[in-house]
């Protein structure tokens, strides 16, 4: 923390990239539609970019039929980008590094959840992501390919992540069932109808088995995961405070990824998966994403039942949380929980909400 004593204060750097503007000195390459995504390079990190993440959240039952819900998330982070003077020029690496790392490890129950995070500053090793082999860490938490399977992105012997706090801790093992699934138009997802937006490709598919412990107690668990990728330099415009996004596993093998994006015009996408792994970029004509019941948190009234329709796919849905109250604390503070999704499908996932509070 000393040694990043000569930078802003990280947690502020971070959470004032959601939506401060560029500088006009700086220099950051911007997502646009066109960029296209390529595999595995693009697991691995995009310094040129300002603000990227790997996100990984699970849905988990143990064999006594507790459930538990897993979320590990990586933020790599760039203060200054670069000055137009150097434009051409290496990037700054060891000491010289402006980027800053942040992981957030988090378990759910209902009505309980757990949080730990973590803070590095760039250059010194303690925190980075590679694509061959894939590897995300930060200290000894890290989200990487599995040793027999390490130069691999498609399947195989799939991943490993693990992590820990002082009262939980989890080692699972991520198998991807489905291929990659590219968001929006070929990978580029917009945020908003004035431009702007991020690259995004998620694996949607992941069969999960592992170990989790709890207070002491070991639990052996299995379920079902979903991996996202995500860069940009843009990401909200001054008008947005925030989003909602959802993550959905359907009983009959279907996947959905919804979001709105608040603002004074709110801006809807989404992305529908099949079972076999096709999948279709949703325009906000072709789905209804809109909240049907609020509860109190730390941070004000939030949405925590929501109403996913399709119109003609068959696809009538009511999403809710668990209960209590799952927000991430910290400057960077955002709700990331479980979901049980009922209606016209049974299922299971996420919710991710940003920008509620202060």
């Amino acid at each position: 923390m000393l040694l990043a004593g000569c930078e802003p204060p990280p947690t502020d750097a971070l959470s004032g990239l959601l939506s401060a503007p560029v500088a006009p000195t700086a220099v950051f390459a911007q997502a646009r539609p066109g960029t296209g995504i390529t595999l595995p390079q693009d697991l691995g990190s995009h310094p040129a970019y300002r603000l990227e993440w790997w996100y990984l959240t699970a849905n988990l039952h143990s064999a006594a039929g507790d459930a538990f819900g897993v979320q590990w998330t990586l933020f790599r982070a760039s203060t200054r980008g670069r000055n137009k003077e150097f434009e051409g020029e290496p990037r700054p690496v060891g000491w010289y590094s402006d980027e800053l790392w942040l992981a957030h490890a988090a378990l759910s129950q209902p009505g309980q959840h757990r949080f730990v995070s973590r803070l590095a500053r760039g250059g010194s090793g303690q925190a980075g992501a590679t694509a061959q082999p894939f590897a995300a860490w930060i200290d000894d938490w890290q989200l990487a390919a599995a040793a027999r399977d390490a130069q691999s992105h498609e399947g195989g012997q799939g991943w490993t992540l693990q992590a820990h706090g002082d009262d939980f801790a989890y080692r699972l093992h991520l198998l991807p069932s489905l291929a990659p699934v590219l968001h929006g138009d070929n990978g580029f997802s917009a945020k908003s109808v004035q431009g702007g937006g991020s690259m995004y490709f998620s694996y949607p598919g992941l069969a999960v088995s592992g170990d989790l412990t709890v207070d002491g107690v070991t639990h052996e668990v299995s379920g079902q995961g979903w991996f996202d990728r995500e860069w940009s330099s843009q990401l909200l415009q001054p008008d947005q405070q925030g989003w909602d996004w959802l993550a959905l596993h359907l009983d009959d093998g279907q996947r959905l990824m919804l979001f709105r994006v608040r603002g004074e015009t709110p801006f809807y996408a989404a992305s529908l998966i099949q079972a076999d792994g096709s999948a279709q970029a949703l325009a906000a004509d072709e789905f209804v994403l809109a909240p049907l019941g609020y509860r109190d948190s730390q941070r004000g009234p939030v949405p925590v039942r929501w109403r996913v329709e399709l119109p003609g796919r068959g696809i009538e849905l009511e999403v809710s949380s668990w209960p209590g109250d799952y927000w991430n604390p910290g400057r960077l503070s955002y709700w990331e929980g479980p979901v049980q999704v009922n209606g016209s499908h049974q299922g299971e996932g996420y919710l991710e909400m940003t920008g509620y509070g202060d």
